[in-house]
């Protein structure tokens, strides 16, 4: 199954700081990424969601469209950034995509992010922590909190002779690994925020987005202009495109792409049953000669499974089967046995793969033909 890589996440980050909104008209301090969706939320719905995290029971605001269909998420957030109660309360809103994807955060009036000794971000930090929040791939995944203390509090103690009574989780304790993913004096801002983000609240979100799906939604989050939203979105819709066949012109399109892991997702949307359709078959096929052979195993793969092979679909098999590699005709010859294609024209054509001189071809050949009723 294909895994997004951390180059399509860095090739998204980059499009994201471009199209940035550091400000805001109100006055306050806003980063606001690309939206999934442009069209406008014109309600506000809340949720009291039991988040399974330090903020546990906490609201949830889905930013509805006319619809009611989610058109972002966000989350008021105060919390404390410091383990040893000296520093400034987090006080921020943190935005999400309806994909769960981060799409930025806002300060209230007159609030700044701080480090330590209470020094202000600068612009240059907070765009810092905005590109930060932006990479789900970060390895503070791999982190607690108590591990970035004690590693930089051994490795500052020792060379900088610091009290490590004095030391705290947003300014100099921090790893020179860890530096490299936080911004600088405040490491615990950046930690708690990004574990925010890619937490049970991201998780929520996605199953809100879900609720409302249908086949005018679907559409709208297929159309964004963010490839992590379109997969995400295709991986919902995997063998469940028969519920939404209003879709299936979007589907055709993406298993053209030569973007390898857009046509692949696009293809595991296809359940058999929808194969049942001839048009759907027909126009299938009808982008089969250009599929490398992996995407013809998969295809070839749904025909074995489909209800049925239409006639128009046998009658194309019949004239592609010589063309193809030897492991897909072998599976070619499993459509013929599944759907029972017994009919003179495919018995011919197998009769001539009987006397290939590739045993293991001929031998499979053979296998079909004697299956077939007599």
């Amino acid at each position: 199954m294909f895994k997004i890589t951390k180059q399509y996440f860095l090739l998204i980050i980059a499009v994201v700081l471009i199209g940035m909104v550091p400000v805001s008209n109100t006055g306050t301090i806003q980063y606001i990424n690309d939206k999934t969706l442009t069209i406008e939320a014109v309600e506000v719905e809340k949720r009291l969601i039991d988040f399974e995290e330090e903020i546990s029971i906490d609201t949830l605001y889905g930013h509805l469209s006319i619809q009611g269909e989610p058109v972002y998420f966000s989350r008021n957030v105060v919390t404390s950034v410091c383990f040893d109660g000296k520093c400034r309360l987090l006080d921020v809103i943190v935005y999400w995509n309806p994909t769960g994807r981060y799409l930025g955060f806002e300060l209230p009036e007159k609030e700044y992010l701080s480090k330590h000794d209470h020094e202000p971000f600068t612009e240059e930090e907070y765009l810092r922590l905005n590109a930060l929040l932006a990479d789900p791939f970060l390895p503070l995944a791999g982190y607690s909190y108590n591990e970035i203390v004690m590693e930089g509090s051994k490795a500052e103690t020792s060379e900088n002779q610091y009290d490590a009574e004095e030391i705290d989780g947003v300014s100099s304790a921090t790893s020179k690994f860890i530096l490299d993913y936080v911004v600088e004096g405040a490491a615990y801002t950046t930690y708690k925020l990004w574990h925010l983000i890619y937490g049970p609240t991201s998780a929520v979100i996605k199953n809100w987005t879900t609720e409302n799906f249908d086949a005018d939604y679907i559409n709208l989050l297929l159309e964004s202009e963010n490839l992590s939203d379109v997969l995400w979105t295709l991986e919902q819709l995997e063998g469940k495109l028969d519920q939404f066949p209003e879709v299936s012109p979007m589907i055709f399109d993406f298993i053209q792409s030569s973007e390898y892991s857009l046509s692949e997702k696009a293809i595991q949307t296809i359940s058999p049953q929808i194969l049942a359709s001839e048009s759907f078959q027909a126009n299938l096929i009808g982008l089969f000669p250009q599929m490398d052979s992996g995407r013809k195993k998969w295809i070839l793969e749904l025909f074995r499974d489909a209800p049925n092979v239409h006639p128009k679909t046998a009658t194309f098999f019949n004239a592609i089967i010589f063309d193809l590699e030897v492991p897909l005709i072998v599976l070619l010859l499993e459509v013929y046995q599944k759907q029972a294609m017994f009919d003179a024209t495919s018995l011919e054509q197998v009769t001539h793969l009987s006397k290939s001189d590739n045993k293991y071809l001929a031998q499979k050949a053979k296998l079909f033909l004697e299956s077939a009723p007599k």
